[in-house]
This record gives C-alpha cells, structure tokens and sequence, in this order.
C-alpha cells in the first residue's frame, strides 16, 4: 500500500509559480523544484510569507540522472522551454538561448528527503521520464501529470510498471480532456472559437454588438475551478478535479490514435486543442491516477 503523505505535492518544474500558488491556495505544502535561478529569486519574493511559515520549500536545481552540475539552456523568449537540451530549448535554434550551469540532484535523493507526495506534477522538458522511473512501484503518488505528446509509448508502459492504471489525456488550452465522444464543453469550445475568427457577417455584428464578451467567457469557464482563475501556461486542476473520465490503459492508446488521426483528417474539428510546439501536435498534460 502506498505510503503518499495527504498533504504534500511536488511542483517539479516551478516555472513562474502559478501551479505553487494554486497548490499553497488548497492547503497543500508543496516542494517547487526549478533548475533557473532567476526564477527562483522571484518565487522567493513571490512567496516569502509561505516560506518563513513552512509551507513551501524551493530547491534550485535540476533534476538529473546523477548529482553534479551541468549546463542548461535558458529560453530568452519563454521560459517554460527552458532544458538541458538545447535543442528543447531553442525550438531547433528557432528561439533565442543562453547557457547557464545550474547543480543537479536525482530525483530519488529528493523523495528520500521529503517523501512521497499526494499528487507529483512534473514538467521539466526533457528529464521528465527520470521522475517516473524514480518511483518505487507500490510506493507512488496518488496522483500524477507529466508533459505528453501522443503517442508515447514507453512512458505509458513505464507508467504502468511504477502502479499508474487509469489516465486522463489533458490538452491544456482549455483543460478538456482528449475523449471520445468529446464532452458538451468541447463542442461548446469549437463553436465559440469559430464565433470568434469567421468573417460571416452577421457574425461580426454579433461580435461589435457584445458578442466578443460572451465568447471569451466561455473560454475563460473554462479555465476557473473553485473561483481560481488559471493563468496561461499552467498546469490547471488536477485529480479528480479534471473534466472527463479516466481511461485504461487501452481505451488511452485507442484514444490517443483516434485523436492523431482526426488531426489530420479534420483538423477544424479539434480546434480546442492547441496546434502545440514543434513536432507535437496536441499540447497536452498525461494525469495517472494509482489505486
């Protein structure tokens, strides 16, 4: 049986800090884990209050496959692409770059130190496999999310070897699960979104007249849970918070095909889901839930 401690999540890939806050908002303790230092010192200010009262602890580093220092890549344009691959980072030298050497812990040494949270949030462009594969099976999170591009296979079954047996594909534009068939919010999306791009006249006098309003408060729906609103970039809810149903493991790799498929067959038709960046064509969040 897993020993997760209830009250604890780790934010691996801080970021800015907008996940902390939600997570510190629920009465969660959190471990923010981020590998850029000047990302650190603003959370630092950011979250001063929850510092000193031992809520939130911040280690600047990176996580790795073995303790040391190594060189990262920092995004001058984003800096959630930031990574130890500099190609990640760069979006194959199409985004500005600056290299830094940042320390490095392995993930283990971290669970040693603080335990096992409720629920393990992991976005680290690249490294992020080296969470998962640091999970004792038997002793995991209850919850889980890690970046995903469709399909994955090997992080599936990796998944599935550490205990992790129903999933959640999450694209992260409106926080809608990828499902089949899509729920009412999704249909919903679509026709708001064609709302506000077509040139059909009546619709743009629909658009001058408060129709701009309406649309984008279907969008911002949403993107509210429990009277927080969730800022571009982050993460969103999590557990059984999320929109949809859970998946086996089949139903998950059916899904997943079904949606690449659709994407280039009727592309107009998914248009809730973020075109992504680079080869990924859905940007989307892989949520795994124990038993």
């Amino acid at each position: 049986m897993s020993k997760y401690d209830p009250g604890l999540i780790y934010d691996v890939g801080m970021n800015n800090g907008d996940d902390t806050a939600y997570y510190l908002r629920r009465g969660f303790r959190v471990v923010a884990i981020e590998a850029n230092p000047a990302l650190v010192a603003t959370a630092c200010e950011r979250f001063r209050r929850e510092i000193e009262a031992g809520e939130l602890t911040i280690l600047n580093v990176g996580v790795a496959a073995a303790d040391g220092e190594l060189p990262f890549w920092v995004c001058l344009t984003d800096s959630r692409l930031s990574s130890f691959d500099r190609r990640n980072a760069s979006l194959d030298d199409r985004q500005p770059v600056e290299e830094i050497r940042v320390p490095c812990r392995t993930f283990r040494s971290i669970l040693d130190e603080f335990g096992v949270p409720f629920y393990l949030k992991v976005d680290i462009q690249g490294n992020d496999s080296l969470c998962v594969e640091a999970l004792d099976p038997g002793d995991v999170p209850k919850f889980l999310s890690i970046e995903f591009a469709l399909w994955d296979a090997p992080l599936m079954a990796l998944m599935r070897a550490r205990g992790f047996n129903r999933f959640k594909c999450i694209s992260q534009t409106y926080f809608l699960p990828l499902q089949l068939p899509p729920l009412p919010e999704a249909r919903l999306i679509q026709r708001a979104e064609r709302l506000s791009w077509t040139r059909n006249m009546l619709v743009r006098v629909f658009r001058r007249l408060g129709g701009r309003r309406w649309i984008q408060r279907q969008f911002d729906r949403l993107r509210t849970h429990d009277g927080w609103m969730f800022p571009a970039g982050s993460s969103g809810p999590f557990g059984d918070e999320l929109r949809g149903r859970w998946l086996s493991p089949e139903e998950m790799h059916t899904t997943a095909r079904e949606f690449l498929r659709l994407r280039q067959e009727a592309p107009q038709t998914l248009s809730w889901a973020s075109a992504g960046l680079a080869a990924n064509p859905f940007w989307a969040d892989l949520h795994a839930r124990s038993e």
